[in-house]
């Protein structure tokens, strides 16, 4: 869910970028399904080509979800993260160094990839910022808006948002428990401040209500 502007897959299809491109390969992963542990030997780039992955660490009985990677998102497996589909996922993956060596000789690559890259940074750290400095209801809201600005479709009843993820891996990605994540939603769906649809849709009506709530 970093939603960067740049479609990476479509740059790999550029014909100066073929060698580049032919260095991938595609791997393809069951939902639910380990990719990648932490610190793993295969120290790998990968591109999320289809499906959804998460990005999660693990403190003795604690998990926190650092992002959900959808199509076009890159990351590294060399890392102390925990990697695992979400859904049936096919990743490109290719050697760290067989990239690097490829994007010394396309500067322009090298660009991208460090807009891409320095996407993905900002979102982790914003998230690490919530987890540290900001309470449960307080990241909740500015989730919802984050998502409402970024992929929200406008409907006659609010901003429409569909998170594709289940209440546990939701609470999971707020640091909070599936009760109290639960308790909230149910709360400000009784106040009118969201509407749940079910299957992870949400309807804001007011987004700029929420913005104030979101804004701590």
């Amino acid at each position: 869910m970093l939603h960067t502007d740049i479609d990476i897959l479509a740059e790999l299809r550029r014909p100066e970028l073929a060698a580049l491109s032919q260095c991938f390969q595609t791997r393809s992963y069951a939902k639910k399904a380990q990719i990648f542990l932490p610190k793993s030997e295969e120290d790998l780039i990968f591109i999320v080509q289809a499906g959804r992955v998460r990005i999660s660490l693990a403190y003795d009985d604690k998990e926190f979800t650092l992002a959900i990677l959808e199509r076009g998102d890159v990351y590294s497996t060399h890392t102390r993260a925990y990697v695992s589909a979400l859904e049936e996922t096919s990743l490109l993956c290719a050697a760290t160094s067989v990239v690097r060596r490829n994007m010394l000789r396309v500067p322009e690559f090298t660009v991208t990839m460090v807009r891409v890259l320095g996407e993905m940074l900002k979102h982790s750290i914003g998230i690490i910022d919530d987890l540290a400095f900001r309470d449960v209801q307080t990241r909740l809201m500015r989730f919802l808006r984050f998502m409402a600005l970024q992929s929200g479709v406008a409907q006659p009843e609010g901003t429409a948002i569909n998170l594709g993820l289940t209440t546990e891996q939701f609470a999971s990605l707020l640091g909070t428990t599936r009760q109290t994540l639960s308790t909230m939603l149910n709360t400000l769906d009784r106040e009118g401040r969201i509407h749940l649809r079910g299957r992870g849709s949400i309807v804001i009506p007011d987004l700029n209500a929420l913005d104030e709530r979101a804004s701590g």
